[in-house]
């Protein structure tokens, strides 16, 4: 068979993985690895860099889709996070920079054997988290049915009120009611453009700082002290960034809160340990993401899950900020010589199309039987599945032996 015939057999393969994974809000690189361990016979260091692109194209497909839904509570809102986002995704970059590194020194079973214990213990956590989450779905459904009449006025009542933002302004002061309308048409905007701005910039400065790390010898050493430099550097300037992103956030929830504003089901109170734990787990999400090529929203979803995000807001946010990882780690393996340009272009077709099929598809169904369990029930089933085909490749080619270099021939550039 051909060149051309086995990227024909391997492409709708990816398109039909796309499109299941894009629902569970995850990039599904165990999924895309795997694809291409057994079509295209690539070993990991071969395979990650791939599976990065299809990410990167799966998740403009799903911004495409997603960025015109709605909060399934507060209605007036966008369906993306964007202030998780902007917490998160820097510090996921931050990570990432370490990843690549390690993915290129190390072993292939120093790589793989990680993946495999950290896929399981993800898809433990997250089918568990989808079995109760579908026991309170029961019974709400349960309730729903014994009192139709009173919770079906009461759903309008609210839904109404989602939308149209009316306020009692008997019971508080005039000026209390303009703040919370000035916040409640802020909240509406359809996307953020200054959360966005800010991850823009730490986007390009992450670009920046690769292409000088990779592929600037001339500018400095690959190895040397000024490279380090580099490297350390990026630490204040995104400690930085979410560190003004963080007060902006806290400040906004002391003023909501003094605004008796009613927070929605699922709303992160950015206060407390929350202003640091959850973008430190980011950092090592966003390491595993480039170190394994599993796509960050696999080790994300399930953080922001366990941060009490509903499940339809936390894949759409995750898949969201997918884009700023995935195109970051794509260019940087582009930089470092390990893809081509038409095999970049062909996998990146392919889940986009696939994630545009995926996402509507789960988006209807979703709507249509009220039960976001089974988004997780997705994530945690794609997760298992994962686990048993990289490892089951992995071993039955002998992989797990092979691959990696030393330092002294990643500090060469060999």
């Amino acid at each position: 068979m051909t060149s051309l015939g086995i990227w024909a057999l391997t492409l709708p393969f990816v398109l039909l993985g796309a499109s299941l994974c894009v629902g569970a809000g995850i990039g599904g690189g165990a999924v895309y690895v795997s694809i291409y361990f057994l079509i295209l016979g690539m070993d990991a260091h071969g395979a990650i860099p791939l599976s990065k692109a299809t990410i990167f194209g799966l998740s403009l497909a799903a911004y495409s889709v997603n960025l015109w839904k709605r909060h399934p509570t507060a209605r007036h809102r966008p369906l993306i996070d964007y202030d998780t986002a902007l917490m998160l995704e820097p510090m996921t970059l931050l990570g990432g920079i370490l990843g690549v590194i390690l993915n290129i020194i190390f072993p292939n079973w120093l790589v793989l054997l990680p993946l495999s214990i950290l896929l399981a213990v993800v898809a433990y956590r997250t089918i568990g988290k989808g079995m109760r989450l579908h026991k309170k779905e029961q019974a709400e459904a349960a309730a729903r049915r014994q009192n139709d009449g009173i919770d079906t006025a009461a759903l309008l009542e609210n839904e109404e009120e989602a939308e149209s933002v009316n306020l009692d302004v008997s019971a508080e002061s005039q000026d209390r009611d303009a703040q919370l309308r000035t916040l409640y048409t802020a909240e509406g905007r359809l996307v953020y453009w200054d959360r966005v701005g800010w991850l823009v910039l730490v986007w390009i400065g992450y670009f920046s700082l690769t292409y000088v790390l990779y592929k600037a010898d001339d500018v400095v050493e690959r190895c040397s002290g000024g490279w380090v430099a580099l490297i350390l550097m990026a630490i204040p300037y995104v400690g930085i960034i979410t560190y003004f992103a963080g007060r902006r956030a806290h400040a906004l929830t002391l003023h909501k809160r003094s605004l008796d504003y009613t927070f929605a089901e699922g709303d992160i109170r950015w206060e407390g340990e929350n202003l640091w734990k959850y973008p430190m787990l980011a950092f090592f999400a966003g390491l595993a993401a480039s170190m394994l090529g599993i796509g960050g929203g696999l080790v994300k979803g399930p953080i922001m899950l366990a941060m009490g995000i509903l499940p339809q807001v936390a894949t759409t946010t995750s898949s969201f900020m997918i884009i700023f990882t995935s195109s970051a780690s794509t260019l940087q393996y582009f930089i470092l010589g390990k893809l081509e340009l038409g095999e970049m272009a062909a996998v990146m077709t392919a889940g986009f199309i696939g994630a545009v099929i995926g996402q509507r598809g789960v988006n209807y169904l979703v709507q249509k039987y009220r039960k976001q369990s089974l988004l997780i029930f997705l994530l945690g089933g794609l997760t298992v599945i994962s686990v048993i085909l990289i490892t089951s490749l992995a071993l039955a080619s002998g992989e797990f032996g092979r691959g990696g270099v030393s330092a002294k021939a990643f500090c060469n550039g060999e």
